[in-house]
C-alpha cells in the first residue's frame, strides 16, 4: 500500500487526477482501520463475554451416570428435569451413591415438612417454619421470566439484618429447615428452565453487604459465623450446582478480610464460588441489566407488590424487638403443656448417637427443647416392625442463642429421638434435653 501510494505521488499526472487517486487511498486506508476498530470492538465484547455467568454444560460421563441413577430414583414433576440428577453428581465429584443418598434426603426432607405441595407465596408466608424465618429476612422473590445467559438471580439485603438478634427469636433449626425451602423455590424454576430451553440453568445469588457489622463475624465461635458455617454446608452438601455463584456487594472492609472470613465458613471448593465487587456496577459484567434491580443499576422492577420499594426487588423484613424474644419454656405453652418435663443431661462422644425413646397408644403431639454444647445431628424416627422410619428430617444443629424447639403431630406407636455427634475431634457434646407425647384427649 506504501509503495502504491508513492508511485501515485511520483507520476506524472494532472493534480484533479492524484486529488482522486489520494481518495481513493484514502477510502481503502479507512476500510482496513474501520475493519481492525470492529475486530477490536468484537474481540473486546467477546472477552467481556466471557466474565457473564452461565451454567456450566455437563460432560458426557456425567449424563451417563445421571441416566443411571435417573433409572432408580423417583423424581417429583417440578423438579424433573434433564439436568437434575446430573447436578447432584458433579456435586458429589462424580460420587453415584452419595448423589443418591444427597437426592433422597433432600426429597425426603421435602416432603416430611410438607413443602413440597406448597407454592412459594405459601413458603413465605404460611409454612410453620418458612414464615416466621422469611420475614425476619430482606429478600427477593424467584421470577421466572427472567434470566440471564439461562441463569436464574435471587437477591438479599444484610442491612437492618440482626443476626444475633434474629436467634433470640427463632431457633438455628428454622434457619436450616428454611434453607432447604429456599433451595427448593431454585430448584423449581431452574428445572422449568432446563425443561424449556434444553440446556443447564442455575441461580446467582446477589447479597448486598452494607450494613453489615464485620466484628459478628471475626470470631469464628460466634453466633453468625455457626450459623452461616452451617448454612453453607447444606449449599455444599446438596445445592453446590443449583446455586452456582454469590455476589457480594457492598463489602464493609477490606476484600482480603472478607476472604478470611470466609476460610470460617467453607471450604475452598465453596470459596471459588464467591465473586466480591468494589462497585455494583460490576454486576453487569457478569449478568444482564434485565436481572439487576434498578437500585443496583440494572432494569429489574418487581411490581408485583412483593417488594418494597419496587426497585430493591426485595420485600421488607419484620425487625426484632424484645417483646419477640421466645424462652425456653414457650415451646410446652404453645402446645398446651401446664408443666413441662425435666431437662435431662448427656453427653455424646465423638460419633456416638443417643437415643431417647417414647411411646404412645394415643394420637398426639411429640414436643421437644434441647441445647447441645456443639454441632449434633438430630431426627426423630418411629419403629414399625424393627424398622426405623422418619418422621422429621435429619440436620444438623447446635445452639446459639436460644434452645432448639419443635413439635410434631403423631399416631400410636414407638419414637425415637436420635442425637449424633459427628465431630472427629475429641471434644464431648453435652445435651439437656427434654421431650414428651401430649396426648389430643
Amino acid at each position: 500500500m506504501v509503495q502504491g501510494f508513492s508511485r501515485l505521488i511520483r507520476s506524472p499526472v494532472p493534480l484533479s487526477n492524484l486529488i482522486d487517486r489520494i481518495a481513493i487511498l484514502i477510502r481503502i486506508v479507512s476500510f482496513f482501520l474501520l475493519r481492525d476498530i470492529f475486530e477490536l470492538h468484537f474481540y473486546i465484547l467477546k472477552k467481556l463475554d466471557l466474565q457473564m455467568i452461565e451454567a456450566p454444560n455437563f460432560d458426557s460421563e456425567t449424563m451417563e451416570k445421571a441416566a443411571y441413577l435417573r433409572k432408580q430414583i423417583s423424581v417429583p414433576a417440578d423438579l424433573n428435569s434433564p439436568f437434575f440428577v446430573a447436578k447432584f453428581i458433579r456435586g458429589q465429584n462424580g460420587n453415584v451413591e452419595m448423589a443418591r443418598k444427597r437426592i433422597e434426603h433432600y426429597l425426603l426432607h421435602r416432603e416430611l415438612l410438607g413443602y413440597d405441595k406448597m407454592t412459594e407465596d405459601e413458603l413465605y408466608n404460611v409454612h410453620p417454619i418458612g414464615k416466621p424465618t422469611f420475614e425476619r429476612f430482606v429478600i427477593s422473590r424467584m421470577d421466572e421470566t427472567l434470566t440471564s445467559n439461562n441463569v436464574h438471580v435471587i437477591v438479599q439485603k444484610l442491612k437492618g439484618t440482626n443476626l444475633n438478634e434474629i436467634m433470640k427469636v427463632i431457633p438455628l433449626s428454622h434457619v436450616i429447615h428454611s434453607y432447604f425451602m429456599f433451595q427448593d423455590m431454585f430448584g423449581r424454576v431452574i428445572a422449568k428452565t432446563e425443561n424449556r430451553t434444553g440446556k443447564p440453568s442455575s441461580v446467582v445469588c446477589i447479597l448486598d453487604l452494607d450494613g453489615v457489622n464485620l466484628a459478628d463475624f471475626l470470631n469464628p465461635l460466634s453466633a453468625p459465623v455457626k450459623l452461616a458455617r452451617l448454612v453453607v454446608k447444606i449449599w455444599a452438601d446438596y445445592f453446590s450446582e443449583h446455586l452456582c455463584k454469590l455476589i457480594l456487594i457492598n463489602p464493609p472492609g477490606l476484600v482480603s478480610l472478607m476472604w478470611k472470613i470466609s476460610k470460617y465458613v467453607m471450604d475452598a471448593e465453596t470459596a471459588a464460588k464467591l465473586c466480591f465487587l468494589d462497585s455494583v456496577e460490576d454486576l453487569k459484567k457478569y449478568l444482564h441489566p434485565n436481572v439487576i434491580p434498578v437500585e443496583f443499576g440494572g432494569d429489574w422492577i418487581d411490581s408485583s407488590g412483593f417488594a418494597d420499594p419496587p426497585e430493591s426487588c426485595c420485600k421488607s423484613y419484620i425487625p426484632v424487638e424484645k417483646g419477640h424474644y421466645r424462652t425456653q419454656e414457650q415451646v410446652w405453652s404453645d402446645n398446651g403443656v401446664l408443666k413441662p418435663p425435666p431437662m435431662k443431661t448427656s453427653t455424646i462422644k465423638s460419633h456416638q448417637k443417643l437415643d431417647i425413646e417414647l411411646s404412645t397408644k394415643e394420637e398426639g403431639t411429640l414436643i421437644w427443647n434441647f441445647t447441645s454444647s456443639g454441632d449434633v445431628e438430630f431426627e426423630i424416627l418411629r419403629v414399625e416392625n424393627g424398622k426405623e422410619i422418619p418422621v422429621w428430617p435429619k440436620i444438623t444443629v447446635t445452639s446459639l442463642k436460644l434452645s432448639e424447639f419443635g413439635s410434631v403431630q403423631v399416631s400410636p406407636g414407638h419414637f425415637i429421638l436420635r442425637f449424633v455427634n459427628p465431630s472427629s475431634t475429641w471434644f464431648a457434646v453435652k445435651l439437656h434435653c427434654a421431650a414428651e407425647i401430649k396426648h389430643k384427649s
